[in-house]
């Protein structure tokens, strides 16, 4: 059965939106996201879940990349901004998550656009598009990949 998830890029005065996790010891970065519920369209699964892991309200802008993986495992990127809030964890599984587990751990933050070359931010193959995309003010996108799960990068580069 295919899995779809649905990631918000939020940009906003040069910073990203990210939520910073430590699970089981990795510590790592990755775009606010997760998966689409039964009879929710891609961009409804984006609004929520950005809502329940970082309380923030954003717009959806355009989508900016799409991901297909041999695993039935497809990601869809969309470039948002920020309209209100702080980022603080939502209600969603993960502040359950955090209750349940010293192992797993959740923050969102702003993050300087500028660190990100040196931030583990996963996929790092979106960070590195959007690194390049932001330059150019995403004048060519989307952009589609078809990857295989054992071929995601996963060190810095």
């Amino acid at each position: 059965m295919k899995r779809i998830r649905a990631v918000a890029i939020v940009a906003n005065d040069g910073k990203v939106l990210l939520m910073h996790r430590i699970n089981h010891r990795r510590e790592y970065y990755v775009f606010p996201g997760g998966g689409v519920e039964n009879g929710e369209t891609i961009e409804q699964a984006v609004l929520r879940e950005v809502q329940e892991e970082t309380s923030l309200e954003i717009r959806i802008e355009k989508l900016l990349y799409h991901h297909i993986y041999d695993d039935d495992t497809e990601q869809f990127f969309y470039l948002c901004r920020y309209v209100s809030g702080e980022p603080k964890l939502g209600y969603g599984n993960e502040a359950r998550d955090i209750k349940e587990s010293s192992d797993n751990f959740y923050d969102p933050i702003w993050y300087e656009i500028k660190g990100l070359p040196q931030l583990l931010l996963y996929p790092l193959e979106i960070r590195d598009w959007f690194i390049e995309d932001a330059e150019t003010n995403f004048e060519n996108v989307p952009k589609e990949a078809t990857i295989k799960v054992s071929e995601l990068r996963q060190a810095r580069r």
